[in-house]
């Protein structure tokens, strides 16, 4: 029997007219429960609570950040593509989920998607583009602004901590870095 997949699917830099757009995924099998429950109690913890990354206070931003960090098992589950000079978002983001997915090395897998903010005409369109490129998809869902869930707000943070990693915001650099380091981030951007 395939093995469940979900991804969990933010982007951001579409106010940039192309000069940067940074997809991150979010990557669950059997531990998404056990994910949903750390990532709700570090939200918790941290004061960060249910709130996007944009509406929460920078020093809780960091406090969530580390937190997650901190935690083993997301090592190798969050992965994010940085991208420039280009406003081809639905190609973009259907390429990080695809490698986000091969990266998992399953072979024998459906995946379910959820897409922060993505249309019901687009979630057709990006479950034909998934499976152009050899992606199981069993279903992808946009993610309303009142459905989202710990792991939507997680691919959320994690996005929003990329970008103020890349405009040089000090201290989310050297969070990233280490998120790198001890492999938690993976980083699917073109080299």
């Amino acid at each position: 029997m395939a093995k469940k997949l979900f991804c969990y699917v933010d982007e951001t830099g579409q106010d940039t007219r192309g000069e940067l757009f940074i997809v991150s995924v979010v990557t669950a099998s059997r531990e998404r429960d056990q994910f949903l429950q750390v990532c709700e109690a570090i939200e918790q913890e941290t004061g960060k609570g249910r709130v996007k990354w944009i509406k929460t206070a920078y020093d809780q931003r960091i406090a969530y950040i580390r937190r997650v960090l901190d935690m083993s098992i997301f090592r190798g589950k969050l992965s994010f593509a940085v991208y420039r000079n280009t406003q081809d978002h639905v190609s973009l983001t259907v390429l990080t989920i695809a490698r986000a997915i091969w990266g998992t090395h399953e072979t024998d897998y459906k995946a379910t998607i959820f897409i922060d903010g993505l249309s019901r005409t687009q979630e057709r369109t990006v479950g034909n583009r998934l499976r152009q490129r050899g992606v199981h998809t069993k279903k992808v869902r946009g993610v309303k602004k009142d459905d989202n869930d710990a792991l939507i707000r997680l691919a959320d943070a994690v996005c929003g901590f990329v970008r103020a990693a890349i405009e040089r915001q000090s201290a989310m650099e050297e969070l990233f870095e280490r998120g790198i380091r001890t492999g938690v981030l993976r980083d699917l951007s073109e080299k």
